[in-house]
């Protein structure tokens, strides 16, 4: 069969209210699982699948129809989150529209955490809950032979089944180096990219922490790909003409062996290649660090979520204050840059405790900070927190699946801190950090191109006019 990935547009993601100004300013990345999938299905099966990458594109439902009829395939993948979703049903519904017949398939986030809900909508024949490559195969086999029943089908579910959990692939070392050239790979860049074309590269799957805030897709149990073959993808794409990485791991510090053996490969190979990776603050230290700034890491993203002991207890983050504060040191003395994710607006959440995240925030001396109100997201134990509590009258999530709509605001625990105050403090947040005199003047000292100097300016532009 001839299937057709596509990574929708998203003009109505769900996102901060600051963030929607500037969303345009972040850049492109490439839409990776869609990669993967396509690359797996020519590897494994006798499917052929294209990737269309239609943000990239800026292409409206009606185009992505009009390609699907054009390109000649036979069932339509799109992958969605639950923020992503008005956008994605959109998309289904124009290729319903132009062309009945099509079998549309929908897999990602979205499908795993509300697989019954999205089959309620007759645009969506069939959802892949979990991880694809295995499901999506054995589905496009079943219609090959005109059949339609998902019978023993692992993680795919048609109309009027059963709930069935989903799919995660056992062994993540089995599945192929993602074939980059399947989309424009030169287009792809972030604003805070210095050697452009960038790419992602997810090198595990699954975190075993509990956080409150957090519905993790790719399941609790760490999986993760050996080092040799980390290294093998990444010199695939030097070879290409690729030398940024963006590293998309949950929690790519979780096996510090791991970690280090990357690095010497990396440095045994020759490879000169920048990249970003997010991390846990109490999975580092000053001999891992150093070792991945020597392989060419260039940034840690850390979640630090919250400057109060109280709300790290409350989110079940397991860290604490100081862990952040050595973390960040030593990240620095590394010579690798910072970034910290802080919230604001937890359960019981004061307005001096809010301003006390700030001047932690402020006192760590970051490179990058990414501040947001605490959203209420699906399946989360803070969510059913909220509905136990009578927070929430309803379950405003699962409503919005089957009934989205462009006026949908996402919840916020508001016991204490209503939203007006909360976008106000958050605006305030923002404002405090981005536009002080350390963070300008550091962030033209940094300046290593023309071209970053204009993403970055572009990205700053829209961040001022959004608040």
């Amino acid at each position: 069969m001839r299937l057709l990935l596509v990574w929708p547009a998203h003009p109505h993601i769900i996102s901060p209210p600051h963030m929607k100004a500037i969303q345009e300013g972040l850049g492109h990345l490439p839409p990776i699982g869609l990669i993967g999938l396509a690359t797996w299905l020519r590897e494994h099966s006798e499917h052929q699948a294209e990737v269309l990458d239609a943000l990239l594109g800026r292409m409206t439902p009606e185009q992505v129809a009009e390609h699907a009829l054009s390109s000649g395939a036979q069932a339509v993948g799109l992958s969605a989150m639950t923020h992503t979703w008005l956008d994605c049903l959109l998309v289904a519904r124009a290729i319903r529209k132009a062309a009945p017949d099509l079998r549309i398939i929908l897999g990602g986030p979205h499908a795993t955490l509300f697989p019954l809900e999205t089959l309620e909508h007759p645009e969506v024949d069939y959802v892949v809950a979990g991880e694809g490559e295995v499901p999506l195969a054995a589905l496009l086999d079943r219609l090959a032979l005109g059949r339609e029943d998902t019978e023993g089908l692992p993680g795919v579910m048609r109309r009027g089944d059963p709930p069935r959990p989903r799919y995660l692939h056992p062994d993540v070392s089995e599945l192929p180096i993602p074939d980059r050239r399947l989309t424009p790979w030169r287009r792809y860049a972030s604003v805070v990219s210095r050697r452009p074309p960038t790419t992602v590269i997810m090198s595990s799957r699954g975190c075993p922490y509990r956080c409150t805030f957090c519905s993790t897709a790719g399941g609790k149990k760490f999986r993760a790909n050996p080092a040799p073959r980390v290294v093998e993808e990444l010199e695939h794409c030097v070879n290409l003409g690729i030398r940024e990485f963006l590293f998309f791991d949950e929690l790519f510090t979780f096996d510090r062996q791991r970690v280090l053996e990357i690095c010497r490969q990396i440095r045994a190979r020759g490879l000169d290649i920048a990249w970003d990776v997010r991390s846990r603050v109490d999975r580092v230290d000053p001999e891992m660090l150093q070792a991945m700034a020597q392989a060419g890491c260039q940034r840690v993203q850390y979640g630090v979520e919250s400057g109060t002991e109280r709300v790290l207890a409350l989110f079940d983050k397991d860290i604490s204050l100081e862990q952040a504060r050595q973390a960040v040191l030593w990240t620095r003395q590394a010579g690798i840059s910072t970034y910290a994710d802080f919230m604001i607006g937890a359960p019981g959440e004061t307005r001096e405790e809010v301003l006390e995240t700030l001047r932690f925030a402020h006192s760590l001396d970051l490179d990058f900070v990414h501040f947001s109100i605490t959203m209420l997201l699906p399946r989360t134990r803070l969510y059913a927190q909220a509905l136990r509590q009578g927070l929430l009258e309803r379950d405003v999530w699962r409503d919005y699946v089957l009934n989205p709509s462009e006026g949908f605001h996402p919840p916020y625990w508001e016991e204490v801190l209503d939203a007006r105050e909360l976008e106000a403090l958050l605006r305030q947040a923002v404002r405090s950090f981005y536009f002080s005199p350390r963070f300008l003047w550091r962030s033209l000292a940094s300046l290593r191109s023309p071209g970053e100097l204009l993403r970055k300016a572009r990205a700053g532009l829209k961040l001022a006019l959004g608040l």
